[in-house]
């Protein structure tokens, strides 16, 4: 069965905030576009920055809503938001990370590598299942069998995407670019951060101790599956400013906390 699925308690104060917060700023991108679609696809991206940033940053509540807070950028400069890549990469952390609290299954595994497929045939571009290669390393010592499995049928499929059907190539980056050189120093910056903010006990959604092996692999999957994106996928504006909002987020409530504290 798929246990990837985790179960949102609106009796949970901030859940309710960030569907209430969601539903508004979806309404809003919808009056501010005149496009139904639009305004949808700007709620779905700001509840689904609060997801990332609840998989990056387990143990605090409140970091996700710092980072939903900078992700409210899309709904003044809408173009394109990657709904499904961002899912995507969510079901990714939780694969190594855990967190969900139950055994991994071969459906679990089996069916994001469909959805890599997917995505990487839609998008023609392999560099998705390269970053599903990464996860599977993350996790050949607890399903090896089945991570082997999945590694090679994505890495004989990456092989015939990049070379066969031409379907990988380096992005243009203009590195005077303000943008460009943001998200570089953000996201090395994101790998010192990482190593201190894995240092905090998490527990699982069933009150199980996690790992801190697990839960600082699924954040530098999260930072390194963002720097192949950007330097070899097809990143929106909008999609980049949802993955640099949750490592902001998560960034400064940390420091917060820690001066405060």
């Amino acid at each position: 069965m798929f246990t990837l699925g985790r179960k949102i308690d609106f009796n949970y104060k901030t859940n309710k905030i960030i569907a209430i917060l969601s539903i508004l700023l979806a309404i809003i991108g919808w009056i501010l576009s005149g496009e139904v679609f639009s305004g949808l696809y700007t709620g779905g991206g700001i509840f689904l920055t609060w997801a990332l940033s609840r998989e990056l940053d387990p143990k605090h509540d409140y970091s996700a809503f710092i980072a939903a807070g900078f992700s409210i950028l899309n709904v003044f400069y809408f173009e394109d938001i990657q709904l499904l890549v961002i899912f995507w990469l969510l079901l990714l952390m939780r694969i190594v990370n855990g967190i969900t609290g139950k055994e991994l299954t071969s459906f679990d595994i089996s069916s994001v590598l469909g959805l890599t497929i997917y995505i990487s045939l839609n998008s023609k571009n392999s560099v998705y299942l390269l970053i599903f290669i990464i996860a599977m390393a993350f996790i050949i010592k607890e399903k090896r069998i089945e991570a082997l499995i999945a590694s090679v049928i994505s890495f004989l499929l990456f092989i015939a995407e990049s070379y066969f059907m031409r379907y990988l190539s380096l992005n243009n980056i203009d590195f005077s670019d303000f943008i460009s050189i943001l998200t570089i120093i953000i996201l090395c910056i994101s790998f010192i951060l990482f190593w201190f903010l894995s240092k905090d006990k998490i527990e699982d959604d069933d009150g199980n101790k996690v790992k801190r092996y697990k839960i600082l692999a699924s954040q530098i999957l999260y930072s390194t599956a963002i720097f192949l994106l950007f330097f070899f996928g097809e990143i929106t504006i909008n999609n980049l400013i949802i993955y640099l909002s949750v490592i902001i987020g998560v960034a400064i409530y940390f420091i917060g906390f820690k001066v405060l504290n």
